[in-house]
Parts: C-alpha cells; sequence; structure tokens
C-alpha cells in the first residue's frame, strides 16, 4: 500500500487550470449570425472592394455581409524592426451586419430530410481515456435507530447490497468493453451516527455507542477496498468529515475539523491496509487534507478535477442546489482548492440533486440511513436511499457519465 503521510503522490491536490483569453485585436472574424466584427492588419484602412474580399476570404458572403458605416476603429503601434528601423503597425477592426435584415441562411430542406433518413447508426468506439469509477460513500449514520427504515442491522445489509452492486456494476462495464482502471471510494461524511448533541432524542434512539459505530463502520470500509481489490484493481480511499463525526460538547464542535469519527475511520482503515503490504500494494489512502483539517477533498480523477464536501458547510441559498451552487461560487472567487473542480459531489441533506445550471456539476447524492421520521412527519416529504457509482473520465464533455445510484 502507498504511504498514506507523504500527501497525495500520484493524486496530488489539482493545479489551478487556466484559460487562453483573446487579447483582443488578433486578426479574423467573429459572426453570430446577425451581428460580428471582422479585424485585419494593414498599412492603411481597406476601402469597400477590401473589405468585400477579406469577407468573402473569411468564409461569409459579401452579397448578405456588410461593414457598419463609421464603425471602423484603428489601433496602430511601432513596432521595432532591428538596426534602427522603426515600422508603423496597424490592426484595423470593423464591425459587421447584414444587408438584408429579412435575409437568413437557409439550409435544403430535401437535403436535411435525405441527411436523416441515409442516416446509419454510428460505430460505437471503445474508450481510449482512462476511466475511473466512482463511489460516493455517505451519510451511512451508524447507530441510528428507532426510524421507518429500521436500525445497525437494516443500514448494514442496505451497503453491503449497495457495494454487491457496484461491483457487479463494474464487472458489467468490462463485459461491454467500457472497463474502468481504477476505483474511487470517498466518504462524504455522516458515517457514523453519534451518540449526543444532534438532536434532542438522539441518546435514546441510537442502537450502537460510539466505539461500536466506528467499528461497524471500519469493517464495512475494509470490505469494500476487497471488493475492488478482489477485482484486481487499484483503489483510492478517501474522505471528508461531517458533522455527526464531530467531537462536541452541549451540541457545538469544540476541538477541530479533523478530529472527527468519519474520518478517523478512514486513517484507522489505512493504518488496517499497511500492516498487510502484499494484499493492499495498489491501494493508496491520501490523508493529506484530512491531516489539514480541511472540510473538503480536491483530486484530479483521470484528467477531471473533481471535488468532495460533506455540505453542512453550505449556507446560502432557497434550496439544496443553489447552496452547493453559491458555495463552489464563493470557494472559486477565493480560490480554495474545491474552487477549481469541474464536479462537486455533497451529501448532507440525504436526497438526490443534479445540476449544470452553473456550467460546472453539482451533485447531492442520497443517504443510505434509515431515515427521518421527524422531518417527515414535519414536512411529508421523504427520499429513497441509495448508493451513487459514476465513471469520472475527461473522455466526456461532462467529465462524469454513467451515473447509477445502486
Amino acid at each position: 500500500m502507498s504511504d498514506t503521510t507523504d500527501g497525495f503522490a500520484e493524486f496530488e491536490r489539482i493545479k489551478r487550470h487556466k484559460l487562453e483569453h483573446p487579447k483582443g485585436w488578433e486578426p479574423g472574424v467573429i459572426w453570430t449570425g446577425n451581428t460580428g466584427s471582422i479585424t485585419v492588419e494593414a498599412e492603411n484602412e481597406p476601402d469597400p472592394a477590401i473589405w468585400a474580399f477579406l469577407i468573402e476570404d473569411w468564409d461569409l458572403d459579401p452579397k448578405h455581409t456588410e461593414i457598419v458605416p463609421g464603425s471602423v476603429q484603428v489601433r496602430a503601434w511601432d513596432a521595432n524592426l532591428g538596426s534602427g528601423e522603426v515600422k508603423r503597425m496597424k490592426y484595423y477592426r470593423a464591425t459587421l451586419r447584414p444587408t438584408d435584415r429579412k435575409y437568413v441562411d437557409r439550409y435544403d430542406i430535401d437535403r436535411l430530410c435525405a441527411q436523416i433518413v441515409k442516416r446509419r447508426p454510428s460505430k460505437i468506439e471503445p474508450p481510449t481515456a482512462p476511466r475511473a469509477f466512482l463511489v460516493l460513500l455517505s451519510d451511512w449514520q451508524m447507530g441510528k435507530s428507532g426510524e421507518k427504515g429500521g436500525g445497525s442491522e437494516q443500514i448494514i445489509e442496505r451497503i453491503n447490497t449497495a457495494l454487491d452492486r457496484a461491483v457487479t456494476r463494474v464487472k458489467e462495464m468490462k463485459k461491454l468493453g467500457r472497463s474502468v482502471g481504477i476505483v474511487y471510494l470517498i466518504g462524504l461524511g455522516d458515517l457514523v451516527e453519534g451518540c449526543d448533541g444532534f438532536y434532542e432524542a438522539q441518546t435514546f434512539n441510537v442502537d450502537l455507542n460510539r466505539r461500536e459505530q466506528m467499528k461497524i463502520v471500519r469493517r464495512l470500509l475494509l470490505r469494500a477496498v476487497d471488493l475492488f481489490v478482489d477485482l484486481g484493481l487499484p483503489v483510492v480511499l478517501s474522505g471528508v468529515p461531517g458533522n455527526h463525526g464531530e467531537n462536541r460538547k452541549n451540541g457545538k464542535m469544540f476541538t477541530s475539523f479533523d478530529d472527527n469519527d468519519d474520518v478517523a475511520c478512514i486513517e484507522q482503515v489505512a493504518e488496517i491496509l499497511q500492516a498487510n503490504p502484499d494484499r493492499y500494494q495498489n491501494v493508496s489512502v491520501p490523508t493529506q487534507a484530512i491531516n489539514a483539517g480541511d472540510l473538503t477533498l480536491t483530486l484530479d480523477i483521470c484528467g477531471v478535477p473533481v471535488g468532495f464536501a460533506h455540505g453542512h458547510q453550505f449556507r446560502n441559498g432557497a434550496n439544496s442546489q443553489a447552496k452547493m451552487e453559491n458555495y463552489l461560487r464563493g470557494q472559486a472567487l477565493g480560490r480554495q482548492s474545491v474552487g477549481d473542480a469541474e464536479i462537486l459531489f455533497a451529501g448532507h441533506l440525504h436526497h438526490f440533486v443534479v445540476s449544470e445550471g452553473t456550467g460546472r456539476t453539482v451533485i447531492q447524492v442520497p443517504a443510505l440511513d434509515t431515515g427521518s421520521r421527524w422531518f417527515t412527519e414535519t414536512s411529508g416529504a421523504s427520499a429513497p436511499t441509495g448508493m451513487v457509482t459514476c465513471v469520472i473520465s475527461s473522455s466526456n464533455p461532462r467529465g462524469w457519465s454513467e451515473l447509477e445510484i445502486v
């Protein structure tokens, strides 16, 4: 097993990606169909014939596109050519418009129909870019009882069933020629229920004490690792702290973010794996974010920057989607590591949400606990349990695909 104390190794925190921005006066044409601009380098301002030639040269029709009178701008500078020679360089930019506002380029409708009729099924090529299988371990709340969904025994059964189905998915994808090369098991927090300090009747409703809750969680995490190790796949195990894992006094966290049972269980499993390096040599447990006391984890997974958070730190927003999106905006503006994420996964609110409304993807995953009778009685709402799995790969324009709740 790889070292868990020297940072992420091959799973280093992603570096902030930069976009190439236009300089503003580069030669070329911008055309939306109704308006645009053309920029050209020339010694003198082009006359109408030259503009028409340039318009046609950039694949527009000069019969239907013209320069807006009075729109020509010029940018000039002196270029040092060496040996004391200086030459005045000029860029000209002009605004374009259609000559006939009623004119619209129209396709041959018969040709479009023929394009549909003659279409043959596309040949699906097998993926060539690396693909990772992501399994989100969220809101088990081990030890929670007194609910309609049962207690710890029922939670364990749901988790085991979901893990078995996740393994089946990996096998099915291999048969379809869509294999994955690595598995990420990421805890999204609240793997334990805790015993006190989260709601009034909590101590009365738990069926496992704190030590017992953590013991069961460790066994389940180890089983999850073993299932995929048995498939011969490299495994990454990591996670973030949730609010139920906090060390609380009088209902408030009184130590630090990293003093948390959720991440403590992951750390303890890492120590178990280290004791058997022959079997777990291809298992990595990056703990840098945990040791730094961060509430988020950001990894470069097969070329895609992916962020993870429990979600209890999300504040502003009318609903869960808005809270996730506003949180990601703030983190990006503050240049925080998770602000670089193209995909953000979170739990906490126990129901499934996915949105691409901001140009990035936010996904809130469901829980595997026993439900909340109080929430249902007060709101009438409830959500089905489940474990989110998906494929992460830069070969997909979304960065993710094949999402399934098992």
